[in-house]
Order: C-alpha cells, then sequence, then structure tokens
C-alpha cells in the first residue's frame, strides 16, 4: 500500500504512479534489505516497512503533484494573481465610472486610494499588500498623496482583465441563463484560470463579438458601495 500510496503524491497519470509505486516498492526492499544486512539487529521486514515510510513522508511533502508544499505554493502564486487581478479590474472599474461618456477611450487618471478600499471592502493590510505587489509588478505608480496611477503595462492588464471577466459573464448571462444582478460572482470564480484559447472561444460564441482591443460595458450596474458589501458578506 505504501508504494502506491507515495507515488500518488508524484503524477496524476495512472501508468506513471503505476510504475513508479513498483519502483519505490523495489527502492524500499533493496534499501531496506542493505540496512538490514549491515545491521544484525535490524530485521528486514520492520527495515523495508520503515524505509518505504520514510520515502511517502518525502513524497507526501515534496511530492509535485499532490505535495503538501508545492501544493501550498500554488494555492499562495494563485491567492497573489487573484488579488492583483482583482486590484487591476477594481483600478479600471473606478476609471469607467470617472469617466461617464462610454463614447470616449478611458483615459488612465489618478485614483484615490479610498476608493479602491471602498470598492472591494479591502482592509488597510489587505490594500497595502496588494499595492506593493502591484508595484513591483510594476502595474502601479505613485501619483501624489493618498493616490495611485496604473502604469501602461498596469493599465493594459487591467483592461484585458476586465474585458476577460466581463466575456465569461455575457457569456454567462445568454447561455447558462444566470441573472445579470448575480453573474458578476460567478464570473468571479472563473475568471482567473481563463486563458487566449477559452477567450478566443468566449468571443466565437458571441453574435456581438467584440474588438479585441474593445472592453465590452458590465452587463449589470455596478454599485461600488454595494459589491463591497457583497463581498465582505461573502467573505
Amino acid at each position: 500500500i505504501i508504494p502506491a500510496t507515495a507515488a500518488r503524491f508524484w503524477t496524476h497519470d495512472l501508468r506513471g504512479m503505476l510504475a513508479l509505486s513498483a519502483v519505490i516498492g523495489g527502492a524500499s526492499g533493496w534499501i531496506g534489505s542493505s540496512l538490514s544486512a549491515l545491521f544484525a539487529d535490524f530485521p528486514t521486514g520492520a527495515v523495508i516497512v520503515l524505509v518505504a515510510a520514510a520515502i511517502f513522508l518525502v513524497s507526501m511533502l515534496f511530492g509535485p503533484a499532490r505535495g503538501v508544499v508545492p501544493r501550498s505554493w500554488r494555492q499562495a502564486r494563485l491567492r497573489r494573481k487573484v488579488g492583483r487581478q482583482h486590484l487591476l479590474r477594481a483600478a479600471y472599474e473606478i476609471l469607467e465610472g470617472q469617466q461617464p461618456d462610454v463614447a470616449e477611450p478611458i483615459r488612465n487618471l489618478p485614483i484615490a486610494l479610498d476608493s479602491l478600499m471602498t470598492h472591494r471592502s479591502w482592509s488597510a493590510q489587505q490594500i497595502n499588500r496588494l499595492l506593493r505587489t502591484a508595484r513591483n509588478e510594476d502595474h502601479l505608480e505613485e501619483a501624489g498623496p493618498g493616490q495611485v496611477r496604473l502604469s501602461e503595462a498596469g493599465f493594459g492588464e487591467a483592461a484585458r482583465v476586465t474585458r476577460n471577466h466581463r466575456l465569461w459573464e455575457l457569456y454567462l448571462i445568454r447561455y447558462a441563463d444566470i441573472a445579470p444582478s448575480h453573474v458578476d460572482r460567478d464570473a468571479d470564480l472563473v475568471e482567473h484560470v481563463l486563458d487566449a484559447e477559452v477567450v478566443d472561444q468566449l468571443e466565437s460564441e458571441l453574435q456581438d463579438r467584440p474588438s479585441s482591443l474593445e472592453v465590452p460595458p458590465s452587463p449589470h450596474f455596478i454599485d461600488q458601495r454595494a459589491e463591497a458589501q457583497a463581498i465582505h458578506r461573502k467573505a
């Protein structure tokens, strides 16, 4: 049982898992037998089990498929990605609110930090951490006391993130029959794993396909205060 269980932490492929479990079992037997031969008082069976258990422990901690350390690292990286995308989308939506004329292109104006905190109901600690990460990634720059501005790269990334979110919203409204007042939360669960191929498929499914440079308008009214309260209740 131990070799097969240990192999599960290294791969998701069944054939690879079978081969790896055989290798782990053989290695456990060979190492355990060798140690038992070197030390006369060590029973062979018990030493083999201990070696297999040690391999299992290493696999459980560091196995790339299901190991504790790699999984924690992937989750932390996903949380950083989600936080970064939420910050950029919040900034873009605030810029949209500052420029109500939808016929005009969105201008990259300074954004008050208080507006960002209100938009997503972030605490001061959360917003400071997100801002620090965004500055390190060259997505934000200072624009005066209590204000920030999206960098050129940050503005483009914010438009891309917002566009992907709204494409998914439009798809859910049209094909999943989700009410516009509820679609934002459903889209928020999926948008962070959308790649370019999925975005192209979403565009092809929508009859009024937006331009590759255009950010579709939100299919629902964005009440920043109500959205922040809803997110706070959800958290």
